[in-house]
C-alpha cells in the first residue's frame, strides 16, 4: 500500500510538466505582456477620456427629463453586470476542472476539494475585478461623488460575486436556485428599464446615503460568506457534474483564439439543445418550404426564451429616447435587434453550417434560407414596429412607421449577415500581428454583422431619402446572402 499524495504535490507536478514543455521563452512572454499592457493602458485612457467628455456634456445639456434616466443608469448597470456574471457562471460552470484533470486526477482518492478550490478562488477574484471595472464608467456617468462611486463599485462587484457564489452552490448541489435568481434579476432589470422608459424613475423615493452605505456594507459580507461556502462545497461535487462543462471551455477557447464568433455561437447552441435533447415529436403539418417555417414556429413555442428576451429589449429604445437620444434612437433599435436576432435563427444556422443536411432537403438554397428567415424576420419587424412611439418626436406618424419598418429590415439584414457568415479560411495569406500570423479572413469575422448594421442603420438618421436607401441596401444584402452564389 502506498500513501495517497496530497493535492498540492499533484498540482506542483502538473505545473512542472507544463513548464518543461513550454515553447515560449521569458523574453517573448515579457514582450507580449508589455504589448498587452500598453494596449490596455491606451484603450483605458481613451475610454476614460470619452467617459469624462460624456459626463461634461451631460452636465451641460441634461435637463430634468433625461436627468432621471441618468440617475438610474448606475443601478441599471449594476443589475446588468450581476445578471451577466450569473449568466456566464451558469453557462460555463464556476466550478471547473480541465478535461485531463477530470480524467486522470479526480478518479483517484485524492482530496477533490483541494484540487478544485484554487480554481474557484481564481474565478472569484476574476469576477470581483471584472465587475468592478465594468461599473466604474456607469458610476462616473451617473454623477456620483467619489465616495459614492467607491461604495457603488464595491457593492455592485460584491453583488456580482454573490451571484456567482449562488451559481457555484447550485452547480454542486444540482438545484435550480441559480435559474430562479437569473429570472429574478432579469425581471428587476426589465422593471428598472420600464421605469426609466416611462418617466417613472422620478416617482421613486430617494435612497438616503446611509441606506446605500448600509446595503454596500451588507453586500460584502454576504458575498464573502457565499464564496466561502462554495469553496467548502466543491469537495463533494461529482465527476458527472464536472463532465458537463469540461469540453465547453476548451471549445470556447479554440473559437475565441481564432476570433471566430460564429464557431462560439455553434458551441453554445450545441450545449443549449444538448441539455434538453428529449422532446415530444409532433407529426403532421404543411408541405414544401412551409414545413420549415412550421418547425421554426414549434421550436419557438418549445423554447420561447429568445422571443421573450427580444420582447423585453423593446424597453431599451424607449429608455434611450427618454435620455434624449433623438434621431440616434434608430441606431439603438437596430443594434438591439442585431444582438437579439441570432438567438432566433437556430434553424438557419444549422442548415448554413451543415451542408450535408441542406443537400438532403429537396429545396434550393434560396428557398431553404428564406424559409428559415420567416419567423426571425417577423419577430424583428414586430420588435421594430413596437418602438414606433420613440420616433414620433422626430418624425410624423406615417413616416415613423416607415422608419420602424426600415429598422426591422436593417436588423434582419445584419442578423442574416452574422448567421450566414462562412468560417475563416485558414489557407488565406497571413497578416503579421503581435500575436503571430493571423489569416486575413479571421480579422474580418469580428466585424461581421456590424458592417451591415452600419451601412443600413446610419442612412436612416438622415431623413426619408436615407430610409429608402437603407431599405434598398437591406433587401439587396438579404437577397445576395440567400442566393446560390453566396454559398
Amino acid at each position: 500500500m502506498t500513501d495517497v499524495p496530497p493535492a498540492r504535490e499533484l498540482r506542483r507536478e502538473v505545473r512542472d510538466w507544463r513548464r518543461g514543455r513550454a515553447e515560449l521563452r521569458w523574453g517573448e512572454v515579457v514582450s507580449d505582456a508589455y504589448v498587452a499592457a500598453f494596449c490596455v493602458v491606451m484603450v483605458a485612457a481613451m475610454g476614460g477620456n470619452v467617459v469624462l467628455s460624456l459626463r461634461r456634456l451631460a452636465d451641460d445639456a441634461c435637463v430634468a427629463q433625461c436627468g432621471e434616466v441618468r440617475a438610474a443608469a448606475p443601478w441599471l448597470a449594476a443589475v446588468a453586470v450581476a445578471l451577466l456574471a450569473l449568466g456566464l457562471a451558469r453557462l460555463l460552470g464556476p466550478v471547473f476542472s480541465p478535461p485531463a484533470a477530470n480524467a486522470w486526477l479526480l478518479s483517484t482518492p485524492v482530496d477533490r476539494g483541494a484540487l478544485l478550490r484554487p480554481g474557484w478562488w481564481r474565478t472569484a477574484g476574476l469576477t470581483l475585478a471584472g465587475s468592478a471595472l465594468l461599473l466604474v464608467a456607469p458610476a462616473l456617468l451617473g454623477g456620483l461623488s467619489p465616495g459614492g462611486t467607491a461604495a457603488f463599485v464595491l457593492a455592485g462587484a460584491a453583488a456580482a460575486l454573490a451571484c456567482v457564489g449562488v451559481a457555484a452552490l447550485s452547480q454542486v448541489r444540482e438545484d435550480r436556485v441559480a435559474r430562479w435568481l437569473t429570472w429574478a434579476l432579469l425581471a428587476a432589470l426589465w422593471s428598472a428599464l420600464g421605469l426609466s422608459a416611462t418617466q417613472g424613475a422620478g416617482a421613486l423615493p430617494t435612497v438616503p446615503a446611509w441606506a446605500a452605505l448600509g446595503v454596500a456594507a451588507l453586500a460584502v459580507p454576504a458575498a464573502a460568506v457565499l464564496v466561502w461556502r462554495a469553496g467548502r462545497a466543491v469537495g463533494v461535487v461529482t465527476r458527472r457534474v464536472l463532465g458537463q462543462t469540461e469540453n465547453l471551455s476548451p471549445a470556447l477557447s479554440g473559437a475565441l483564439s481564432s476570433i471566430d464568433l460564429g464557431l462560439m455561437y455553434d458551441v453554445l447552441l450545441a450545449r443549449r439543445w444538448g441539455r434538453g435533447a428529449r422532446v415530444t415529436p409532433r407529426t403532421g403539418g404543411p408541405l414544401g418550404w412551409w414545413a420549415l417555417v412550421h418547425r421554426d414556429v414549434l421550436r419557438a413555442a418549445r423554447t420561447p426564451q429568445p422571443v421573450v428576451l427580444l420582447a423585453g429589449l423593446v424597453l431599451v429604445p424607449y429608455a434611450a429616447a427618454e435620455a434624449g437620444a433623438g434621431r440616434a434612437v434608430v441606431l439603438v433599435t437596430t443594434l438591439v435587434g442585431l444582438l437579439g436576432g441570432p438567438a432566433l435563427c437556430t434553424g438557419l444556422r444549422v442548415v448554413v453550417r451543415t451542408g450535408s443536411l441542406a443537400r438532403m432537403l429537396p429545396l434550393r438554397r434560396r428557398s431553404l434560407l428564406l424559409a428559415h428567415l420567416v419567423v426571425p424576420g417577423m419577430a424583428l419587424v414586430l420588435f421594430a414596429v413596437a418602438t414606433t412611439w420613440t420616433l414620433l418626436p422626430e418624425h410624423p406618424p406615417a413616416e415613423a412607421v416607415t422608419v420602424a419598418l426600415a429598422c426591422g429590415a436593417s436588423a434582419l439584414a445584419a442578423t442574416t449577415r452574422w448567421i450566414t457568415g462562412k468560417p475563416p479560411d485558414y489557407a488565406a495569406p497571413l497578416v503579421s500581428t503581435p500575436a503571430g500570423g493571423v489569416p486575413t479572413g479571421v480579422l474580418g469575422s469580428v466585424s461581421r454583422g456590424f458592417d451591415v448594421w452600419a451601412l443600413t442603420a446610419l442612412p436612416i438618421v438622415f431623413g426619408p431619402a436615407g430610409t429608402l436607401v437603407s431599405v434598398a441596401i437591406s433587401v439587396g444584402v438579404i437577397g445576395y446572402l440567400v442566393s446560390d452564389g453566396a454559398g
